[in-house]
């Protein structure tokens, strides 16, 4: 089945999913498929992997302890769970964040290394050295003297269910000379592999903080995997290091948790750090953690704090990765709905996403002069053209990411009625392809500091003949309209800076705040 078709026919389990969370157990769901259009199924090539844990049901409930947060432990170390072969927005999203880490080279004390420096020297609150009194062919050796650099590695995992279905089998997989679990598309990122079986190994003098109950490794989850949060822990034996690994979710988007992540799980693991890549997303884990806080202020506030911001960038708009990134077009298009890169009277749609408003908007804009064409576009008496982000018979089928955005730099129109589980990339590629955006206000949509669309292009209530009248304008007027939308683009084009800021806020959190970093004189 492809991608997009698969996506059709999950999404009604997502949405139903999420609205009855209330209701959904933590360990919930884990033999079923995902929705989530960025995490699909990986690759079903043969690969070198480790069996990592069979068994949820060995580790013990959040209902049964209620956890800390790790406020005394500094992480030393990060590990960013994927899943294999995958190439869709949310893992190039993980593979991001795991390049920002390790490129924006933070440095804590190392209490294993010699730290005599020179008392000239100053550093910046992350350890980075800002002025140097020594010479410049010693300060390369001695500047990282005394400290270690923060590291980050993704950790490529599979999930699969047992044939009984009682079990969820978490596997590690691992590269060889034939196939690689990471996308060569992600090659460009600084974004190394975990080429050991986690968790490491180490003295647990090494891992913890006065001996404490947690370890200096950090695992961040997709949201779409918070019913395996635990299962990597190693069973609590005398044979191995029985400090528990620390963990993160990154809400990449709300909907497609599916509940997994339980409202007692929000009050009893307060030992996680959550990462939100929304407003929509903060505003769900705020209200999540606050149900049982009532008026305590305190309470409220020290849960705010373990809630930080973390977008993510479209990464051809970052001159770092412009050359690797840059979609080019083909010579040969793959889908009749493509031109040759000017600007047609067309409206372009994601069929796996409110596809029961968009039929609507069709029929109301085509009527009966409506011709439906091979590729499932259909195209209005007026001139007007609605094809689908999609190839083969109904747009089915996945596009490249190349081929995405060379649709959308044919198209004047860009419209998504759907759910909004997060920030979508799609409605940025369209504006940044000089589309003029239209959606309605559901999920993240409703959040204009998620989707920073002037009030226009917004539909809070469904109304066709407004949206078509509109559709029109735009096709008519593409010029005007789309200039109204400059203030988004450029607010596109600054998430690769905001990300940056945000990493650097996370790293202040789980390291310099936990005693083990270096001050700012």
């Amino acid at each position: 089945m492809s991608g997009f078709a698969s996506l059709l026919s999950q999404f009604k389990e997502t949405t139903a999913a999420a609205a009855a969370s209330s209701s959904s157990s933590a360990g919930g769901g884990t033999g079923s498929k995902r929705s989530r259009s960025s995490f699909e199924q990986s690759s079903s090539s043969s690969q070198p992997h480790q069996l990592i844990r069979q068994k949820q049901s060995k580790i013990p409930s959040s209902s049964e302890h209620n956890y800390c947060y790790p406020s005394s432990t500094p992480i030393k170390t990060i590990y960013i769970a994927c899943p294999a072969s995958t190439e869709t927005g949310g893992p190039e999203a993980l593979h991001q964040l795991c390049h920002m880490i390790n490129s924006g080279e933070y440095y804590f004390d190392d209490d294993t290394t010699d730290k005599k420096g020179d008392d000239d020297d100053v550093h910046d609150e992350f350890g980075r050295l800002i002025t140097d009194k020594r010479s410049s062919s010693s300060s390369k050796q001695q500047v990282h003297k005394g400290k270690r650099q923060l590291k980050a590695f993704m950790l490529y995992l599979r999930e699969r269910s047992s044939s009984s279905g009682n079990k969820t089998l978490v596997e590690q997989v691992f590269g060889d000379n034939r196939s690689s679990p990471r996308p060569s598309k992600y090659d460009k990122y600084n974004a190394p592999m975990m080429e050991h079986h986690f968790p490491p190994h180490h003295p647990p003098e090494s891992t913890s903080n006065n001996g404490g109950e947690y370890s200096s490794d950090l695992v961040i989850w997709p949201e779409v995997w918070t019913h395996l949060i635990d299962s990597l822990q190693q069973p609590s034996e005398p044979a191995w290091n029985t400090t528990k690994y620390q963990s993160a979710i990154w809400w990449l988007s709300v909907n497609n948790n599916k509940g997994r992540f339980a409202p007692h799980q929000f009050i009893n693991r307060q030992d996680i750090l959550h990462l939100v890549q929304s407003s929509y997303a903060r505003d769900h884990v705020l209200t999540k953690l606050t149900a049982h806080s009532g008026s305590d202020a305190n309470k409220n506030s020290e849960q705010q704090q373990h809630v930080l911001t973390m977008t993510e960038f479209i990464p051809y708009t970052s001159s770092e990765f412009a050359l690797s990134s840059t979609p080019t077009t083909t010579s040969k298009p793959t889908n009749s709905c493509k031109g040759n890169g000017s600007k047609e009277n067309l409206v372009v749609y994601n069929p796996a996403k409110g596809m029961h408003w968009t039929d609507e908007i069709i029929r109301r804009a085509c009527g009966k002069q409506a011709k439906t064409e091979r590729d499932g576009s259909v195209s209005t008496g007026g001139g007007i053209r609605f094809c689908p982000i999609g190839k083969g018979p109904g747009g089915r089928e996945r596009l490249t990411g190349e081929e995405v955005v060379e649709l959308l730099k044919t198209a004047k129109v860009y419209i998504d009625f759907g759910p909004h589980p997060g920030m979508d990339r799609l409605p940025r590629e369209a504006c940044l392809a000089g589309c003029v955006v239209i959606t309605n206000r559901e999920g993240a949509a409703n959040f204009d500091s998620d989707v920073p669309l002037p009030s226009e292009f917004k539909f809070a209530q469904f109304d066709v003949d407004k949206i078509c009248s509109l559709i029109k304008e735009c096709c008519s007027k593409h010029d005007e309209y789309a200039e109204k939308l400059d203030k988004y683009k450029s607010w596109i084009l600054a998430q690769r800076v905001q990300m940056k800021a945000c990493v650097d806020g996370m790293v202040n959190e789980v390291v310099t705040k936990r005693i083990g970093c270096v001050k700012k004189d």
